[in-house]
């Protein structure tokens, strides 16, 4: 009983460090892009970049951070959900109550969108629905489906449809309004509270608008799927899974290499011209595996980390943040348009994404610390304890036992 009682903590303490881990790759996307999370108008199109620094940092995040550690975040929250249908018995109370608690985690969301329109609560509150849709297919068909919408299958055959078509330019991203651009960075760089407020309502419609034609939408419910089914077969309790996780993941990385040095390299030589949709095609299909790969590979390591003693210890530094996630999430964005927005210092293009960077880094460090700080004397974090609050219908404990 106690070997299964330590298991049983060692799996969930895991999960916790893989969640911290992943809201310090978020941390440093959004802190390099200084919040700003669209295309930037054709005026200040580098103002990020302000020399070779900031161009090394924005590979360095651009290859190696970028688009991984959402596709993270996403697939412990599908995992986060078998964990909560495990605890209950699975009955329509169970569904109501969970229904119930995304209807908050989407006004939470939406409060956090009108500040930064990088929001991914209100997603997440929306194709959460789609869990409690799929909770009772069988292994194999969830799984099938899961991974179906992680490589973005949906995506494929419409892009497919749109290099097929002569007349078509692409997303509608591809071909943006400039002037809404350039009015949108003007606001958020020296524009009125009320304004960015009102700014950031405008841009809900859009921001789902590009979740569909990207296919984020789709990877992030495959994503979500998948968190469930790695949650019914128990996969943090196996570690040779993630050996081979690892494995597969650095062929797979190797083929998306390849394969697109040889279709560019090939028809740059050859002086075929490839049309813009063709490109998006080809570019954004690949790098969507390519994500998937590198995700699985951190995954893959930090949980083979974690199973020695010296690593884990090490790991730890991440379970207090992983505990209070969505708070995490919250606070990383207050201080970050404090920073960045004109309701703060407005350092929006002032500075570069390496000095953006170092920022991210001590705002991670000092989040640390006051998770820790706040864990050893309550037993959730502030936007946790809310939240669990409002969904109950009833205030829960928050003090740790033996605190005053």
């Amino acid at each position: 009983m106690q070997e299964i009682l330590e298991k049983k903590t060692s799996r969930i303490e895991v999960i916790d460090v893989l969640r911290g881990f992943t809201l310090l790759g978020i941390a440093f996307v959004h802190f390099t892009e200084q919040y700003y999370a669209g295309m930037p108008p054709a005026t200040h199109p580098d103002f990020t970049s302000h020399g070779l620094a900031d161009q090394i940092v924005a590979v360095f995040i651009g290859v190696l951070i970028s688009g991984k550690f959402f596709m993270i975040f996403s697939f412990l929250f599908g995992l986060s959900f078998f964990l909560q249908l495990n605890k209950s018995d699975g009955s329509g109370i169970f569904i109501l109550r969970f229904s119930w608690r995304l209807l908050i985690l989407f006004l939470i969301g939406f409060v956090h969108h009108l500040h930064y329109r990088g929001d991914i609560l209100t997603i997440y509150a929306v194709l959460g629905l789609g869990l409690l849709i799929c909770h009772k297919l069988p292994d194999k068909i969830l799984l099938v489906l899961a991974l179906l919408l992680v490589f973005n299958l949906p995506s494929i055959v419409t892009r497919t449809i749109s290099a097929l078509d002569p007349s078509s330019t692409g997303p509608s991203f591809f071909n943006p309004d400039q002037k809404q651009l350039e009015l949108y960075y003007d606001t958020v760089k020296s524009g009125s509270y009320l304004a960015i407020l009102k700014a950031n309502f405008y841009e809900f419609k859009g921001k789902f608008v590009f979740q569909v034609e990207s296919g984020r939408l789709y990877i992030t419910l495959g994503l979500f799927l998948l968190g469930l089914y790695a949650g019914r077969k128990n996969v943090f309790e196996d570690v040779a899974f993630f050996k081979r996780l690892i494995r597969y993941a650095l062929w797979t990385l190797l083929g998306c290499v390849l394969f697109t040095a040889t279709l560019f390299g090939g028809t740059k030589l050859a002086g075929v011209e490839l049309t813009q949709p063709v490109q998006f095609l080809v570019s954004a299909s690949v790098f969507d595996i390519f994500n998937a790969a590198l995700a699985s590979i951190y995954v893959g390591l930090l949980v083979s980390l974690f199973q020695k003693d010296r690593w884990r210890k090490r790991l730890m530094t991440f379970y207090a943040v992983g505990r209070m996630g969505l708070t995490t999430y919250l606070m990383q964005t207050l201080i970050g348009i404090f920073i960045f927005f004109s309701v703060g210092f407005g350092l929006l293009g002032e500075i570069g994404a390496a000095v953006s960077l170092i920022i991210g880094i001590l705002v991670f460090v000092f989040q640390i610390l006051f998770s820790n700080y706040w864990l050893k004397r309550f037993q959730y974090g502030p936007v946790e304890w809310v939240w669990r609050s409002l969904t109950y219908l009833k205030i829960q404990p928050l003090k740790n036992r033996g605190e005053s």
